[in-house]
């Protein structure tokens, strides 16, 4: 069963005349260097790349699709999360010999950890859950050094979905009734009293109050990605073999991806 089993009717949703001073792409100067970056790359290094990520992808299929998405010619659209991927690349460079750069390593760096927390820091959400979910996130960074995957993964994949929550609260797409979240503008049909049930729900309102939410993995509710299609099942305890150093790498590159754009979204 996936998240996006919990909602079948594919009704076209209520369209929101969108407020052109949030249509900025947060991350946007990182986004441009790193397709520059990928312009420029030597031959060799970007071999280098492919290999990594293949090699990868025995522990984890999406680095296979992060593989084909960076090997495309110049001038290809490249995804969302490989280009948020890209803006890390470069500190290969920081070593003497290359048998030394583990790119899953690179998660423990103070640099994935100051960009990730100065994009988060930036959020325009509540005060007071937005302190309490920073240190849910200085846990998760915690969990990832010292191994303990089975608890890192739970908690990325759920502040995904809760720092999505929170930008849809401080916008207005959504208000709080107790422990229930309604639909205000009620862009997804078919819901009683409005009531969102799932991060479908919530990623298709979302894509309604910016649409560039649609280019982030970690909201596009198909079966396209590996990564959202165990989601509900290794949430729920049915799936046990993706608790690995790979899923949790790739959930990391999605949080930065996703609070780099919100970041930028304004109500």
């Amino acid at each position: 069963m996936n998240d996006y089993d919990d909602y079948e009717d594919d009704q076209p949703v209520t369209r929101i005349k969108q407020n052109a001073a949030s249509q900025k792409q947060l991350g946007q100067q990182i986004l441009k260097d790193a397709a520059q970056y990928l312009e420029e790359i030597s031959a060799d290094e970007h071999t280098l790349l492919i290999k990594t990520l293949m090699d990868l992808s025995a522990q984890d299929a999406y680095f296979q699709v992060l593989a084909d998405e960076l090997d495309q010619p110049i001038g290809a659209k490249f995804a969302n999360d490989a280009l948020n991927l890209m803006h890390f690349w470069p500190m290969i460079h920081q070593f003497e010999a290359i048998e030394q750069f583990d790119l899953l390593d690179m998660i423990n760096s103070e640099y994935f950890q100051t960009e990730i927390l100065k994009a988060f820091d930036a959020l325009e959400i509540d005060e007071e859950i937005k302190a309490k979910r920073r240190l849910v996130l200085l846990e998760s960074l915690k969990m990832y050094k010292l191994g303990f995957y089975t608890g890192c993964i739970p908690n990325v994949y759920a502040q995904l979905e809760g720092i999505l929550t929170d930008i849809l609260l401080k916008t207005g797409f959504l208000k709080q009734n107790g422990t229930k979240f309604v639909d205000v503008y009620k862009i997804v049909p078919g819901l009683k009293a409005n009531e969102i049930k799932s991060l479908w729900h919530k990623s298709k309102i979302a894509i309604e109050l910016n649409p560039y939410f649609a280019e982030l993995a970690a909201y596009k509710m198909d079966s396209s990605s590996n990564v959202t299609m165990t989601r509900h099942n290794m949430l729920h305890g049915t799936d046990v073999e993706n608790f690995n150093q790979a899923r949790s790498f790739i959930l990391f590159i999605w949080l930065f991806s996703a609070v780099s754009f919100m970041s930028t979204v304004k109500a």
